[in-house]
């Protein structure tokens, strides 16, 4: 479902309560003022989940937009680890409109319903089975060249290990062990906003001796433009509102979209079965009948060379070295062939559990 979501409300549709937690300057030029409301420590003491408030005043323009940015699920459940289903919307409402009245900010359930989106990250929790860990999953899909997926300008392998992140200006992808995060510090957590509840789960697992294993697949899209051009590109209609995207098939249709563009078709034969180096030549050579045995050995080859080690990233790093940007993606793209001679209904488990998973969709509840 949806995690974190900014609305965007004219200030006209708003009312201000006096005498709460004015707002403050936080940044001023000579074209436009920026105020924040943040929530305070009082507030914070409650237990409750509060949203970051951002009023723009620009010079020369007389309308003044307030930007709300809240995490859906923590405002909910006071964690994201739970994640929410299309029923939930009208709770959700009320308890947005209950936190902004207490932070001094009226306004109707229908100005919340149809509020503006200016950015939305779309997620999904997966609990692992049959012995995999996060970690693990993690480093085997390290292995795909995620640069050239989606336009991406960087990618990291960060917290030793435990959080995969693919991004660029306007959206971002990150995959990471959850249960992991939860027990780290703000500074090094991927969840900067992590509730005193969040932080409790894992003490709570420890006690109860849950050895869960978590995986987290979170789609960022940052920036308004890039958000129109995905989900218009998956048959939605552009500019939504927070009803709108509050969907679950449209979250599980960008997250669908990203694990398969990215990570399952770009590389799959990097997850297929482990078989022996003859065994992977012989299956070449049953789905491609015509397939010259030169031919086959090359592709082999590289088939071999970006499985080994760190994946694809090192084999780029090694051969970019030596030729242009354009012969490696050649060189990729017979790979991407080879991939396709040798799964053939030979993924791994942990693949075809998570494919599943992504198209099944359903809601974790811890």
């Amino acid at each position: 479902m949806i995690d974190t979501i900014c609305l965007l409300i004219p200030k006209s549709e708003m009312m201000f309560l006096s005498g709460v937690s004015s707002w403050e300057l936080y940044s001023k030029t000579d074209h436009y003022q920026k105020f924040v409301r943040n929530p305070t420590k009082a507030e914070k003491d409650t237990g409750k989940y509060f949203p970051r408030l951002t009023g723009y005043k620009r010079k020369f323009s007389q309308e003044a937009n307030v930007r709300i940015e809240f995490s859906v699920p923590k405002l909910l459940y006071h964690n994201n680890l739970e994640e929410l289903e299309d029923k939930d919307f009208s709770k959700v409402v009320d308890e947005l409109q209950d936190r902004l009245k207490r932070m001094g900010v009226i306004l109707t359930k229908n100005v919340i319903k149809t509020a503006s989106v200016s950015s939305v990250h779309f997620s999904k929790n997966i609990e692992l089975k049959n012995g995999y860990t996060s970690s693990y999953l993690i480093s085997e899909m390290n292995k795909v060249d995620l640069r050239k997926s989606f336009d991406f300008a960087k990618t990291r392998f960060i917290n030793n290990g435990q959080s995969l992140y693919a991004h660029a200006t306007s959206h971002q992808m990150v995959i990471y062990d959850k249960i992991a995060d939860l027990k780290k510090g703000q500074k090094r957590a991927i969840d900067k906003t992590q509730t005193p509840y969040q932080r409790s789960l894992f003490t709570e697992f420890e006690k109860e001796n849950k050895n869960k294993e978590i995986l987290r697949f979170e789609i960022r899209l940052a920036r308004k433009q890039k958000m129109n051009k995905v989900i218009s590109d998956l048959g939605f209609e552009k500019n939504p509102s927070f009803q709108d995207v509050f969907s679950s098939d449209m979250s599980q249709k960008v997250v669908y979209e990203y694990w398969k563009k990215i990570i399952l078709h770009r590389s799959t034969g990097l997850f297929s079965l482990e078989l022996s180096v003859k065994e992977i030549l012989q299956v070449m050579f049953l789905t491609d009948p015509k397939l010259k045995p030169r031919k086959a050995i090359y592709l082999l080859g590289l088939f071999v060379l970006a499985r080994d080690a760190q994946g694809m990233t090192q084999l780029r790093a090694m051969v970019t070295q030596r030729v242009h940007d354009r012969t490696w993606y050649r060189m990729k793209d017979e790979l991407d062939y080879a991939s396709e001679l040798i799964t053939k209904n030979n993924l791994r488990d942990w693949v075809k559990e998570i494919d599943e998973e992504l198209k099944n969709y359903k809601p974790y509840k811890k």
